[in-house]
């Protein structure tokens, strides 16, 4: 009797071993596969106009004065150094700044959404979260993050300042075909206590070809 009552307990202890080396497995080959890509940015893929968005959005010069900061692309790695002021208009420091990115990837002449994206709907809260997209890529960089806190982007002249910094856009991913043609949208709104858009809207495009190394 002992034996018939432990068999389907010792059965399943089994089957839970077998998967667990299975899925253990899969890992490896996983981590073992990761394929390592280059993107590289178009000449004139950086800050570039977004294309078919609704409202006619202004480019990121809308929102900060490039005049004073330097942007070097050299295909492969993106630098910057300077600073740069809050130029945006109509909008209050008091209105609750919304972000969203989304990359693209062209498929037979055009743009189809990928899983990549990231969004906040308060980007004054969590705009130097050391998790976030951004802060890896940008808000890192600034020097008087303290100030910019307080300020943000919806302070009408506040100035970020930037460490001298460079971008090397390459990265290892466990995705065999990502090669290709790809774009970042990122769009930038504003909206008051009473939760209505501001008028002007933020809209700027990173675009370049992703390769396998």
């Amino acid at each position: 009797m002992g034996h018939t009552t432990l068999q389907p307990h010792t059965e399943n202890l089994v089957k839970m071993r077998a998967t667990l080396r299975i899925l253990v497995l899969q890992v490896f080959i996983c981590w073992a596969e990761a394929i390592e890509y280059q993107f590289v940015v178009d000449e004139d893929g950086i800050f570039a106009p977004c294309e078919d968005q609704h409202g006619n959005p202004s480019n990121i010069d809308g929102l900060l004065d490039m005049s004073t900061v330097k942007v070097t692309n050299a295909g492969n790695k993106i630098s910057i150094e300077g600073e740069h002021a809050v130029v945006w208009k109509d909008v209050q420091p008091e209105d609750t700044i919304k972000l969203f990115g989304q990359v693209y990837r062209q498929e037979k002449g055009t743009w189809q959404k990928t899983m990549f994206s990231g969004s906040s709907n308060n980007f004054c809260h969590n705009m130097f979260e050391n998790n976030q997209y951004w802060f890896k890529f940008w808000t890192q960089y600034i020097k008087n993050s303290d100030e910019i806190k307080n300020k943000c982007l919806n302070t009408l002249g506040a100035v970020l300042r930037y460490e001298q910094f460079e971008l090397d856009l390459k990265g290892n991913l466990n995705a065999p075909n990502l090669e290709g043609r790809y774009k970042l949208v990122v769009q930038i709104e504003a909206f008051d206590k009473r939760n209505v858009k501001r008028p002007v809207s933020i809209c700027t495009e990173l675009r370049g070809t992703a390769s396998k190394v």
